[in-house]
């Protein structure tokens, strides 16, 4: 019975260790330099990318995805006209940054049907 025991205990700490988050270090977060804290160039970015432009107010500190498992805690893989980005997750527009909304948008790296909320400025 012993064996049996220590194999399933070996097998599980395997299994557990196995089992981590993927996702690159950091957190993002209006107040990130990774993801979602304000930018006016790319070298006040941890990953040297600031979106700016009407969508992005005061420029967003952000990483290039192809899916939202590249994004780092607290943030998702959007789909936009100017490329995959990761975007700060909300649930609604008290989680985002003065001047930004929770919308939801296409989450990229999937069939284009699934849709993920993140912070971002308003369309035109």
């Amino acid at each position: 019975m012993k064996p049996v025991f220590l194999v399933l205990a070996l097998l599980s700490t395997v299994l557990w260790l196995g089992c981590g988050d993927d996702r690159p270090p950091g957190t993002a977060g209006n107040e990130s330099a990774l993801v979602g804290g304000t930018c006016m160039n790319n070298s006040e970015c941890e990953q040297g990318l600031c979106e700016d432009g009407f969508r992005f107010p005061g420029g967003t500190c952000t990483v290039s995805c192809g899916n939202t498992g590249n994004c780092p805690q607290g943030s998702a893989c959007g789909a936009l006209a100017s490329g995959w980005v990761c975007l700060v997750n909300c649930r609604d527009a008290s989680d985002c940054r003065t001047d930004y909304l929770c919308e939801a948008v296409t989450e990229a790296g999937t069939n284009e049907t699934s849709m993920v909320s993140v912070c971002i400025g308003p369309a035109r």
